[in-house]
């Protein structure tokens, strides 16, 4: 496999600072080979509390996860931070998700799209040397595409698409998320109305790629020239707030070994803790607790670092990261259709600005720090795309998507969360 196969964004960094923090994160899904190798090791004489009951569980529709402590760590996470799995038989027994972590490998195309995670503590803090010195490492990792293998994606409801055209699309929507002259809220809004106009029909025609092609060069003025988007609406911002909730807070693995009413209350607990955007005076969660300070709190603390060049810069890179790794265009173990993966990535953006001025707002802070901004995105990256909700009951899951796919929905909830407001009663 060589270095032209891959797809990665150059300008992202890493070299794993073996904080652990990975170990803390989603869960590790298993392959039917894997789980029975992990589950035929022998503890015996090395870690007593381990056996092939404890390594391993099955959750919904049978898949075979790494099984978790009560505390949400791995239970193979050792005392420092270190794997015990490697530690005790090697790196080859550990499975390929952590093998290869940060990283995520996606064949499209006749290449290999390569996600990187931001919630990596390495990745966000800009660690070590540019990712492009790993392609030897994912090279003799991976294997090679199968020739000929189905190349098809979704497009939306009525079409498909090739990997070839897929990456043409995308390499439009990387043109217009570099737009030096346009602020961030003008590429949300950019980005929101190209996807509107020109990805509506057939994407394979002709006249169909005229288009993309006269609507990336003509759109970019003509949003710059327009008035700004307005704020959310009710039910907008009620279905923002429940995202954000939903990527702030994985639910838990201890929720798992409970009784079904212990975890129908907690449900309700949970359920509560969504709703609390609508008091200012409610605290927030974050990684499952409540800040100590309240929604009002929050809306107080001004953009600060996410209003200058460098925080553009940054969102920027990190949305074209999540291009390149196609990484936007998943819900779970699914592939969404690239017309329904647009809004939710670009509501990557507002979410971002909430949750740097919550972290700002918990450090009694007036104004976000770049610190608070790299930390927001390694909370929001650790959740991104796993988030399913085909799982919602269908009629609230038919109003999430006509919010999100006939409404300006992100420009919406960026223009609202640029703006400092005051506590309200």
């Amino acid at each position: 496999m060589t270095a032209s196969l891959f797809v990665y964004p150059e300008d992202v960094r890493f070299e794993c600072s073996r904080c652990g923090d990975c170990c803390r994160g989603p869960d590790i899904r298993l392959t039917d080979e894997e789980g029975k190798a992990i589950r035929a090791l022998d503890w015996t004489g090395r870690v007593d509390e381990l056996s092939d009951e404890t390594a391993t569980e099955r959750i919904d529709r049978g898949l075979e996860i790494l099984r978790k402590r009560a505390d949400g760590a791995c239970v193979f996470l050792g005392t420092r931070d270190q794997c015990m799995l490697h530690e005790h038989f090697g790196e080859a027994h550990k499975p390929l998700m952590c093998r290869i972590f940060p990283f995520g490998f996606y064949e499209v195309g006749g290449r290999v799209a390569v996600d990187v995670s931001f919630a990596c503590r390495a990745v966000s803090e800009r660690m070590g040397p540019k990712i492009g010195d790993q392609v030897d490492s994912w090279a003799a990792t991976l294997r090679r595409p199968e020739p000929g293998a189905r190349d098809r994606h979704r497009f939306s409801k009525k079409f498909d698409c090739d990997g070839e055209l897929l990456w043409e699309i995308e390499e439009v929507l990387l043109g217009l998320v570099d737009q030096p002259e346009s602020t961030m809220m003008e590429r949300v809004r950019l980005l929101a109305e190209f996807a509107r106009l020109a990805l509506t029909s057939d994407p394979s025609t002709e006249a169909a790629r005229t288009l993309r092609e006269v609507m990336a060069k003509a759109l970019p003025a003509q949003i710059r020239a327009r008035s700004s988007a307005t704020g959310m609406d009710k039910t907008q911002r009620a279905l923002f707030f429940h995202l954000l909730f939903l990527h702030l807070n994985p639910t838990p693995a201890s929720l798992r070994g409970l009784s079904s009413k212990a975890r129908a209350k907690e449900a309700r607990l949970r359920v509560e803790a969504a709703n609390g955007f609508e008091r200012p005076d409610t605290h927030p969660w974050i990684d499952n607790r409540a800040l100590e300070v309240g929604f009002g709190a929050v809306g107080e603390v001004g953009l600060g670092y996410l209003g200058t060049d460098e925080g553009t810069r940054h969102i920027a890179a990190y949305m074209r990261a999540k291009i390149l790794g196609q990484r936007f265009m998943r819900e779970g173990s699914k592939e969404l259709p690239l017309i329904e993966a647009l809004p939710r990535w670009l509501m990557l953006y507002p979410m971002w600005l909430w949750t740097s001025k919550a972290v700002a707002a918990e450090r009694g802070l007036a104004e976000v720090e770049r610190a608070d901004a790299r930390q927001a995105l390694r909370l929001l990256d650790r959740s991104y795309a796993q988030i399913d909700l085909s799982g919602l009951p269908a009629k609230q899951r038919k109003a999430w998507a006509f919010i999100f796919m006939e409404t300006d929905f992100p420009s919406c909830a960026s223009f609202d969360m640029t703006r400092r407001t005051e506590a309200r009663s």
